[in-house]
């Protein structure tokens, strides 16, 4: 089975869109751990927000066929620093999520995740359904 890590801040919707995928993971309000909900691995948003937790990033995306960078629309910054997806040597794509709510930038998040080092992103969100359709017909090696 391939599988895939989804990594995002907290309150970014990685939760969401991998229930929209196919996969409902557990809850767990704080996750202090690597969930693992059928093919998606998704780790706890604090490995991305601390610099020090960059190894165990990588040690996780070892396991992974593909990365998925997820940013929020509606917030006003992000947590990938510059280039963060080049240190990874697996196929990245960028998830802009939150597209229907009225403070959505999608030009914003697209600029912080082209900043990460990201040439594939595509906007949807998980809840309306919005370009869940596009993600499966651009993208099939990942869901197969």
């Amino acid at each position: 089975m391939r599988r895939i890590m989804i990594m995002g801040e907290r309150g970014a919707g990685r939760r969401s869109l991998a229930r929209a995928l196919g996969q409902a993971p557990v809850f767990m309000p704080q996750p202090l751990a690597v969930e693992y909900a059928g093919r998606f691995i998704i780790p706890p948003p604090e490995f991305l927000e601390n610099r020090r937790f960059y190894r165990a990033l990588i040690t996780t995306a070892a396991d992974c066929d593909s990365l998925l960078f997820i940013q929020d629309a509606a917030r006003r910054t992000s947590a990938f620093p510059p280039g963060l997806a080049r240190i990874f040597n697996r196929h990245v794509i960028g998830i802009i999520t939150k597209i229907d709510l009225p403070e959505a930038s999608q030009d914003r998040a697209a600029r912080f995740l082209h900043n990460a080092g990201l040439q594939k992103i595509y906007a949807l969100s998980a809840i309306g359904g919005e370009g869940l359709d596009t993600l499966r017909r651009s993208e099939p090696a990942l869901f197969a």
